[in-house]
């Protein structure tokens, strides 16, 4: 059963449904995180409700599923990472940890009606755009299930974000370790490391959060440093009991905490390099090392050698105070290679372990990996982008058919919370399914509008500070294929709904010429 709140979110699309002559398009999502689920409740307000969510795992979550190292947390503050149609006022804490962000998922899929689309335990690995039906067919795999199962849907939705695929450090001898190795996405529980000599690879997101939880028990940690990260601080505590009553009683204090949020990370962020916000950033980040590690030899070996916001700007803390206990070690030379029970840099030191945690990050330069999507003409997406993905406003590519996609290129935002992006993208969704279910047929981006779109995008980040380092947001090449130079306002702004100008929506008969049934949307 859903919510009151749910049913009164519902209320408007059952009306469109039931004033449409048309049936309502068959719409596939893939992923059941917060971009798959936020999806599927817009197309429901939208009057669309003929949905099947596509998710690998057993259950909906996405990342915050198979996240499940310790200290596992978000580094967005919990009332503005969430869904502005699903208020959490029992939040515990400031910064939800994963378990909550977890919990808090489950609740949608539970308040809003959602497990009833799920196709759990299945995998998409091709979709095809059918020419003389109008329709992608998906190829999909069943865990347990040898044979391949196929479904045609009128809309695929590619929900399936940024940090799926794990990035394996290339490593001589990695694979030759006989102690236990874990990446911080594939966490094993089952393991045992309390006592134990370990060593952490990699100080990013993952790493500044699992190194200090992990310093707790181990006999001895060292860390291998690539690059040190800019960091802020934290100010995570758990949320007093007068503030959740406040939150419970007021209908307005959770929404106006929200809106509280937002004003900071607004106001605080800046992506030109010539800004001089990122200069003052900068300096502020700089004066909580000083203050926080009072080693002048560790604090030079944290210190970043590339601009304030260049990559990405961590939360710092408890990672600052790790370091500085007696059993961990800060290593900054490169790792030359693995043994099996030991890690030798290239200066020639070595050190023993028992255990290595890879806090490597994710591939984020290749786009839907493992999925085939097949357009138009028989090119496939992957052959469209090469190495360097790019959509119109990361939702759509043209030649490929009433297919869209959530956390697409250049839609990860600066600072922000990713969750008002992937609500903002989900309603561009709902805004063009439901204009097919009004007209029937298919939509498909102008070439045109998407060259002159990615054209003036790429000339607007190589003014950002992301051009002064390498990172994840770059792509083999260079180019910068996962940031959006813009405040999260203005993508909530382009994609308020399906604007006329740069579509083509093709209706009629399927079987007419192409020409006549090619239309631009009015």
């Amino acid at each position: 059963m859903t919510t009151r709140q749910a049913a009164l979110h519902y209320a408007v699309g059952r009306i469109r449904a039931a004033t449409r002559c048309r049936r309502s398009p068959k719409v596939a999502i893939v992923g059941a995180g917060f971009g798959g689920l936020g999806a599927a409740v817009a197309l429901r307000r939208a009057g669309v409700d003929d949905i099947v969510i596509i998710e690998g795992s057993d259950g909906v979550g996405g990342t915050w599923r198979s996240n499940t190292y310790p200290g596992a947390a978000c580094d967005v503050q919990s009332h503005f990472y969430s869904f502005s149609f699903a208020l959490n006022k029992s939040w515990s804490r400031t910064y939800a940890r994963q378990p909550e962000i977890l919990q808090y998922l489950e609740s949608v899929a539970d308040d809003f009606d959602l497990r009833r689309h799920l196709m759990l335990g299945t995998h998409l690995r091709r979709a095809r755009w059918n020419e003389d039906s109008w329709q992608w067919e998906l190829e999909l795999h069943r865990h347990g299930v040898d044979r391949a199962t196929t479904i045609d849907v009128d809309v695929v939705v590619s929900a399936v974000g940024l940090f799926g695929s794990p990035k394996l450090p290339e490593i001589s001898g990695l694979d030759e370790f006989r102690g236990a190795l874990m990446h911080t996405s594939r966490w094993d529980d089952t393991v045992d490391l309390a006592g134990k000599r370990l060593a952490v690879i990699g100080t990013g997101a993952s790493g500044v959060q699992v190194i200090p939880e992990l310093a707790k028990s181990a006999s001895r940690l060292t860390v291998f440093q690539r690059s040190p990260p800019w960091m802020v601080p934290k100010d995570d505590r758990p949320y007093s009991a007068n503030e959740l009553a406040r939150f419970r009683r007021n209908p307005l204090a959770a929404r106006l905490e929200r809106w509280r949020i937002w004003k900071f990370f607004h106001d605080n962020t800046a992506t030109m390099a010539d800004d001089p916000l990122v200069s003052s950033r900068a300096h502020f980040a700089s004066s909580f090392l000083e203050r926080t590690v009072l080693d002048g030899t560790l604090r030079r070996a944290l210190t970043p050698d590339y601009p304030f916001r260049c990559k990405r700007v961590l939360l710092g803390d408890d990672f600052y105070l790790a370091l500085q206990e007696s059993h961990l070690e800060l290593v900054t030379e490169p790792i030359a290679q693995v043994t099996q029970n030991s890690v030798i840099t290239t200066n020639g030191d070595v050190t023993d372990v028992d255990a290595i945690v890879l806090a490597t990050g994710f591939e984020t330069s290749e786009y839907l990996p493992g999925i085939e999507v097949v357009g138009a003409g028989g090119t496939t997406l992957h052959e469209r982008w090469g190495r360097e993905p790019e959509a119109f406003l990361g939702a759509a590519v043209s030649g490929f058919p009433n297919f869209f996609m959530l956390y697409g290129p250049n839609t990860n935002q600066a600072g922000s919370s990713i969750v008002y992006v992937l609500e903002a993208g989900a309603r561009l969704v709902a805004s063009a399914a439901a204009r097919l279910a009004r007209r029937g047929g298919f939509l498909e981006v102008r070439p045109d509008v998407e060259r002159r779109y990615n054209d003036r995008l790429g000339a607007d980040l190589e003014r950002t500070v992301w051009t002064q380092c390498g990172s994840y947001f770059r792509s083999p090449a260079g180019r910068i294929i996962t940031q959006w130079p813009y405040t999260e306002v203005e993508y909530a702004r382009r994609t308020w709904r399906l604007r006329p100008k740069g579509w083509i929506h093709r209706t009629g008969d399927r079987a007419a010429d192409p020409v006549t049934t090619q239309q631009r949307v009015r």
